[in-house]
């Protein structure tokens, strides 16, 4: 509760002539008032600045090196360690008629998960409008595949999912997208492939995200990318169909649900035939309660499959065999927020994988589990400016 303490004062003495000599001033101010509030509503252009800062610490009884990144992980990456995710700027420009983003990262979220190419730019493109409610954007891209965000803030928990890990972070080419029917949203991507800036071969990839709100409370999403992703001289070519699905539930603003599954297929790529298609999937359950304005607790199941390596590439097992990854986890976490755009969370996780994989290592001895424990703390700004 804040107090305030009140001095004692001395009630001004009005008369009625000095409120009449007022009374001109009075509506003058409140006609400028109004001149200015128009001229604000007028302004064409918009420019508004955003800016991101989350820091971590993390544990891992996986044993490697405490400078390396662990396996399978994008937030709070390196092992015993304090750190920063990331540390972002933005510019993003809203016309009539064109828009652009510029945004640029640092941190351990782009050293672990990144293009190489353009390490700290994170999106970096224009749009034009063609119709009402039609926009043409090209440029650098975040992903528009996933059931997660790989920032934080945008997610119920700031370790992300395994699948989300596998998914494109980020993509380079042009959208057409369309949100002028009531409750959908429509885009058509064209792009250079799966998680790259610069493309490996001379063939493009196609997807789309459709979007609908069937209410204020539910909505549902699905994105796929189709193209080939083998370079131009291996044989036989290999095309890929990535897939996903979320669902976003949430009862009375107390209880959040989402649900996602994604699905993939890759030809040529069987471990075992590789003139066959090879298939992967993954799911994921995320539940959050919110206590209140501040308190919350959240869960995730989540479980990955890929017998055949196209997405993760493969390990050797452990008797020396190439195989593809195969991983569970079981989350729980809370989060604190002293103010609307600030968070501290603490979360652990229990990752398992099949037992003859053993893709950790505990006390110099391959494991198929792995335990982590992750702290992490968040700051986000956005300020509109109307010019």
């Amino acid at each position: 509760m804040k107090w305030i303490h009140k001095w004692p004062i001395q009630e001004p003495q009005i008369n009625s002539k000095d409120l009449k000599k007022l009374i001109p001033w009075i509506v003058t101010l409140f006609g400028f008032a109004a001149l200015m509030a128009q001229k604000a509503q007028d302004k064409p252009h918009q420019l508004r600045l955003s800016a991101y800062v989350d820091g971590y610490f993390a544990a891992y009884s996986n044993d490697i090196g405490q400078q390396e990144f662990q396996p399978y992980i994008t937030v709070g990456a390196r092992d015993n360690t304090f750190g920063v995710n990331v540390a972002q700027l933005g510019l993003h420009y809203e016309h009539q008629n064109v828009r652009g983003n510029v945004t640029v990262h640092y941190g351990d979220i782009p050293q672990a998960t990144w293009s190489n190419d353009f390490n700290m730019i994170q999106g970096a493109n224009m749009g034009v409008r063609i119709l009402e409610g039609l926009w043409l954007d090209a440029g650098f891209f975040a992903t528009h595949i996933g059931t997660e965000s790989f920032l934080p803030k945008n997610n119920m928990l700031s370790s992300t999912a395994f699948a989300t890990y596998n998914e494109p972070f980020y993509q380079a080419g042009a959208k057409l997208s369309y949100g002028n029917v009531a409750n959908w949203h429509f885009e058509v991507w064209g792009l250079n492939g799966y998680n790259s800036f610069v493309d490996n071969n001379n063939a493009k990839s196609a997807g789309v995200l459709v979007s609908h709100d069937f209410s204020n409370n539910t909505s549902i999403t699905y994105t796929n990318l189709y193209g080939r992703e083998s370079g131009d001289r291996i044989f036989p070519k290999q095309q890929r169909f990535y897939q996903n699905i979320y669902l976003n539930q949430n009862w009375n603003d107390k209880v959040f649900l989402t649900l996602g599954f994604d699905h993939g297929l890759q030809s040529n790529s069987q471990l075992e035939n590789p003139q066959e298609t090879a298939t992967m999937y993954n799911a994921l359950a995320t539940l959050r309660y919110q206590f209140d304005s501040r308190w919350s607790i959240t869960g995730r199941f989540e479980l990955f499959k890929d017998e055949n390596g196209f997405i993760t590439g493969t390990v050797l097992d452990t008797v020396g065999n190439p195989a593809g990854v195969e991983l569970v986890g079981y989350t729980l976490g809370t989060e604190y927020r002293p103010i609307a755009n600030a968070y501290i969370r603490a979360e652990a996780r229990y990752a398992g994988t099949e037992d003859d994989l053993g893709l950790f290592v505990k006390d110099g001895e391959t494991v198929d589990h792995r335990l982590e424990v992750l702290f992490t703390m968040g700051w986000y700004l956005d300020h509109l400016f109307n010019f």
